[in-house]
């Protein structure tokens, strides 16, 4: 088989790739976008917080509405979400609760309710358990496909509007206040769209590999880049090509479709942080001070988008 036979014939079989596509890259760019800026807050981590919690907001939800129908359970998962990060929030504001602790504390102890809750009071639901938690990126329903068509770009189209908040108030939350935003508000915005974009590829990647497609492709603009646009601009480009090359991946080896797309992102992520042209370790230095991505520059970096 040539290598246009090999490319082309998965698109020629039924409409199951091309549903998988869309669906796959829509929430990888928009967790890759999100994910740029919880990496420069030191926030990674609340990725897998938000995608944890999510669980217990959808067994709520079914509880409380009887329905299985994703708007419902999209907003039973956002207001769980919502009050994990207004818990983690109060833990953290005490001074003998350090925040990375906080943050296990609260999704352990919510990701714990909602596997009680699936294996009991819902044990009769027909929730896919394991299509939650680690997705079928080429089985996706049009539910899903509607779903995220209509959350992603949202998501996208409010980091635009507000871009200038969101990337002041990550480099400085401090000048942030000062100069007038309301840094908590734009805390629990980027919050709510994490955690709504989690759930909305929730069928398509799972709650657990969503977590890689939020900060691997930040983690990996942070080596190759040395301002917020253009760690962007890397970042959905890691995703795309992590995307592409995962799926044939899986359907060369018959494995996982999200399995194979987060081990690519991984190798990618390898590929920078070995040989990154400022930042990589195999690769001379070049003279002068080393300068972190955007945190290395930071007053450079706000007035720009102060301006």
């Amino acid at each position: 088989m040539g290598l246009v036979e090999w490319v082309a014939g998965p698109w020629q079989v039924g409409d199951w790739m091309w549903r998988g596509m869309l669906t796959v890259h829509m929430v990888a760019i928009g967790c890759a976008v999100l994910g740029v800026f919880l990496y420069l807050r030191r926030m990674s981590l609340l990725a897998d917080a938000l995608a944890h919690v999510a669980l217990p907001g959808i067994a709520a939800a079914f509880l409380i509405s009887g329905s299985l129908d994703a708007p419902v359970l999209l907003t039973g998962a956002v207001v769980v979400g919502l009050l994990s990060a207004l818990s983690i929030e109060t833990l953290a504001s005490r001074p003998n609760i350090r925040s990375d602790a906080a943050i296990g504390i609260v999704f352990t102890s919510f990701f714990a309710v909602g596997v009680i809750l699936l294996s009991t009071v819902m044990r009769d639901a027909h929730i896919d358990t394991e299509c939650l938690l680690f997705g079928d990126v080429l089985g996706v329903t049009d539910q899903t496909i509607w779903l995220v068509v209509t959350v992603v770009p949202a998501v996208l189209l409010l980091v635009v509007l507000f871009y200038r908040w969101l990337a002041v108030s990550s480099f400085d939350p401090r000048f942030a206040a000062a100069i007038g935003i309301p840094v908590t508000l734009v805390n629990y915005g980027l919050m709510t769209s994490v955690t709504v974009t989690v759930v909305a590829g929730f069928e398509a990647v799972g709650a657990i590999l969503v977590i890689a497609l939020i900060i691997v492709p930040g983690a990996t603009a942070h080596l190759l880049a040395d301002r917020l646009v253009v760690m962007i601009a890397i970042a959905i480009s890691h995703a795309v090509a992590s995307c592409w090359l995962g799926m044939y991946a899986a359907i060369a080896f018959n494995t996982s479709a999200a399995g194979a797309i987060v081990v690519v992102g991984g190798i990618l992520y390898l590929l920078a942080f070995l040989f990154a042209p400022r930042h990589g370790r195999l690769l001379p230095k070049s003279g002068g001070k080393r300068r972190r991505s955007g945190v290395g520059d930071q007053r450079a970096e706000r007035e720009g988008v102060a301006t």
